[in-house]
């Protein structure tokens, strides 16, 4: 039985800021399997380039993803993601704040998108809040942007991740009319008096054809998993997969892939103790649970992939020999 453990959102987008968080970080099983396993080909990657390789979709265009999740009956054309998010005003910069981190209505969904598709129905675009965090923009044609994912932009400088492209000083002007349209709208008065953010702007990202013209490819015959970009690639697949559950003890008795998501709800909201915090929880409820199994014999090996520091690492029963192979930590390989 081989487990395979996939844990994404590894670095920190602050390198000073992590460096003082994991200074005195103790992750004993972890260390020991990632220092005594036997290292395999890989390379630093995002977490959607891991994905869209790993399952053999190209560009990995989360908006059709998401969409067969989240609105199936949605019409046929080309989709973007355009998530609600909280721009915080900074000295000299915009900062981005993801809309999964604050409190969203269905209602402030709906009503902020029937103002955005008033606003615009002219451009033949046509808004959908399918869930309060998740909205999406269908437009005529493919815009041909290159957009960055809004997980990677949250809580950064949103100018070096604005959409690029031949086109791409329309979609900013579009952008300014969409903050100056939400910067009266009565939803953000409301919020605003209830003492939450407003929803300042939408992120464009995601974008592709619905529905897909080619299934994803699954890399495990059994996939654990939360994430739900990676729920929706296997729902893509016209496959089951599974909730994580919350004990080593409760996998299941067969191989199979389990994404361990944690530290990515803690990058979302923007919180590096959290983060840290949540190492320390993998650590208690996963790493040393699974080390304890693979020395009893319970399990016959065990992979890990860590996208963004590209470490791919085999840890089998006979590392425990290796004594003069030290412990080493994700960020020291």
């Amino acid at each position: 039985m081989r487990y395979h453990l996939v844990i994404p959102h590894s670095i920190w987008p602050d390198a000073d800021l992590q460096t003082q968080m994991i200074s005195d970080l103790k992750l004993p099983a972890l260390g020991q399997m990632l220092g005594r396993g036997r290292r395999m080909p890989a390379r630093p990657q995002s977490w959607h380039d891991w994905l869209a390789e790993r399952f053999e979709v190209p560009g990995l265009p989360a908006a059709p993803l998401t969409l067969g999740m989240d609105h199936p009956d949605a019409e046929p054309g080309y989709w973007l993601r355009a998530d609600p998010v909280h721009l915080h005003v900074g000295r000299d910069q915009l900062s981005l704040q993801d809309g999964h981190s604050f409190p969203i209505s269905q209602a402030d969904a709906d009503g902020l998108v029937r103002a955005l598709n008033g606003l615009f129905q002219e451009d033949g675009f046509h808004f959908v809040a399918a869930t309060p965090q998740h909205w999406y923009l269908r437009v005529p044609q493919d815009p041909q942007l290159v957009c960055a994912p809004v997980d990677v932009v949250n809580g950064r400088n949103i100018d070096p991740f604005l959409p690029k492209g031949p086109d791409a000083l329309n979609w900013h002007r579009a952008l300014n009319e969409i903050q100056m349209l939400f910067y009266t709208h009565p939803v953000n008065d409301a919020r605003e008096a209830r003492g939450e953010p407003a929803i300042s702007s939408v992120w464009l990202w995601g974008g592709g054809t619905w529905p897909l013209a080619h299934p994803p490819v699954l890399p495990a015959s059994r996939i654990l998993t939360n994430d739900v970009l990676v729920q929706a690639l296997g729902i893509a697949a016209r496959t089951r997969f599974d909730a994580l559950p919350a004990r080593v003890q409760d996998l299941p008795a067969q191989d199979a892939m389990i994404v361990l998501d944690a530290l990515g709800t803690e990058l979302i909201a923007n919180d590096p103790q959290g983060w840290r915090n949540a190492w320390q929880q993998l650590e208690a409820e996963w790493f040393a649970p699974l080390l304890a199994d693979l020395k009893a014999g319970r399990i016959d090996s065990l992979a890990f992939s860590l996208p963004e520091t590209g470490l791919a690492v085999e840890v089998d029963p006979g590392m425990r020999w290796k004594f003069w192979q030290g412990a080493r930590l994700p960020w020291q390989l």
